[in-house]
């Protein structure tokens, strides 16, 4: 019997400006291997908006915006823009440090921000790295309800051209009103959530609202989502448990404080040489 998803808990950000967060470091064991999912928003926005150069570790990061364009600058040479649908993976590895603008579409900005943690090891403290795929190269699957945007991983038959460090699968899905969604996840992604960004969906017994996350746990039933007579546009992640100890600074996740206190030196000696070169 597949190991799939039922709605256990919804989660209410934290909102800090036009950022809200849902992950915080209490629930990175409960929610392994995601340690962060933060949806920024924000209207009436007359001049790019963004933070200037910091750094991670420890972590893939991966970054979506929906409306408007995102330039990003990091250490390891990815100088892009992304349009709107584009996304960017960075491998911070043992640390790289980057800097985000967003500029607006019809004055508003908005995007989503997931990171996973990195696997204890070799790959924990790599060479960071990054990469960046356009809207045009991400499958749509479209489907009489539905359509769905494989950002990572796979659905149906459709597959992401992503390469991610971590058995992960990451959806942009669509639902018409009267709409029905059905999805049966590798038996092996047992964590994972769904958020809604508009709209309203029902699943299990449970009505999840705009900026609502459901924390999802494994069940004998095919993970379905339907809607009523308001569509929806939602996302579902799902990913495959590291089972290992975490140790977060907030921007950095490690295995250890070992790997972590090499992580922030390693950000710091990057931080100090931008600014003597500048």
């Amino acid at each position: 019997m597949k190991n799939t998803k039922t709605i256990n808990k919804i989660r209410y950000g934290h909102k800090s400006g036009s950022i809200t967060a849902f992950i915080n470091p209490d629930d990175i064991y409960e929610l392994d291997p995601f340690v962060l999912w933060d949806h920024f928003e924000a209207k009436e926005v007359v001049h790019s908006t963004g933070l200037d150069y910091h750094g991670h570790s420890g972590v893939d990061a991966v970054s979506y915006p929906v409306t408007g364009k995102l330039r990003h600058h990091d250490s390891a040479g990815s100088h892009v823009t992304l349009n709107s649908g584009d996304i960017h993976v960075m491998t911070t590895g043992h640390g790289i440090i980057h800097k985000d603008t967003m500029t607006p579409q019809d004055g508003r900005v908005e995007s989503f921000s997931l990171w996973t943690a990195l696997p204890a090891g070799p790959s924990e403290m790599a060479e960071a790295s990054s990469r960046n795929i356009a809207s045009h190269n991400i499958p749509l699957v479209e489907e009489t309800d539905s359509t769905t945007k494989v950002l990572i991983g796979c659905y149906k038959d459709a597959i992401s051209p992503v390469t991610y460090s971590i058995p992960v699968t990451y959806l942009d899905i669509m639902i018409t009103p009267y709409g029905c969604w059905q999805f049966v996840p590798d038996a092996k992604q047992t964590t994972g959530f769904i958020y809604v960004r508009s709209g309203e969906i029902y699943i299990s017994g449970n009505q999840l609202l705009p900026h609502q996350m459901g924390t999802l746990y494994p069940s004998a039933l095919p993970l379905e989502i339907k809607t009523g007579r308001l569509g929806a546009r939602f996302f579902v992640t799902l990913g495959e448990p590291l089972h290992q100890h975490f140790v977060s600074s907030g921007s950095s996740v490690h295995s250890s404080t070992a790997n972590l206190a090499s992580g922030s030196q390693h950000i710091a000696e990057l931080l100090a040489a931008r600014k003597t070169k500048h």
